[in-house]
């Protein structure tokens, strides 16, 4: 009989583990976004949302969309990256995110200072070009410049494509 209670026990383990395998899979990544102190912040994501889980920023300015005539951005600077926001509609969205030191990675791990090696690993589809590589997933785009050299990530910029 315990042997019999054993065997159940696998089972039902196996079953749950098949199952959240399943699960994980279902949920595959449709598009990146970023993590930073445990905080995720998905590119097109209301502006002031994100701002709250990031907390205050150092600083921030308005730059001005002379490609839309009452268009007005602000990019919001922290110590790790810069978040830059814009209207759509009429409310303010997250429209890239740029890092700039190695405090802050992508959520696949890479990081300002990695080397292309280490791009084309962790984005085997990155298509490269002068020290630029490109990587798009749904409507979202990583874009990682490896500077003129070619030979490190001097930053990381997430960036929103409405479709």
């Amino acid at each position: 009989m315990k042997i019999l209670k054993n065997v159940v026990r696998m089972g039902l383990i196996a079953a749950l583990s098949a199952s959240m395998a399943v699960g994980v899979y279902a949920a595959e990544k449709t598009a990146y976004s970023f993590t930073y102190e445990k905080q995720q912040v998905k590119l097109g994501e209301d502006a002031d949302d994100a701002l709250k889980k990031l907390g205050k920023a150092n600083s921030d300015r308005i730059l001005t969309n002379c490609a839309d005539d009452d268009g007005v951005d602000k990019v919001y600077t922290y110590d790790d990256f810069d978040l830059y926001t814009t209207k759509s509609g009429n409310k303010e969205i997250v429209n890239e995110i740029t890092l700039k030191t190695a405090g802050a990675a992508t959520e696949e791990g890479l990081k300002v200072g990695d080397t292309p090696a280490q791009v084309k690993k962790v984005y085997s589809s990155a298509k490269g070009s002068l020290g630029l590589y490109t990587v798009s997933l749904g409507n979202t785009n990583l874009i990682i410049d490896c500077g003129l050299k070619d030979d490190k990530v001097v930053s990381i910029t997430y960036q929103y494509v409405e479709k």
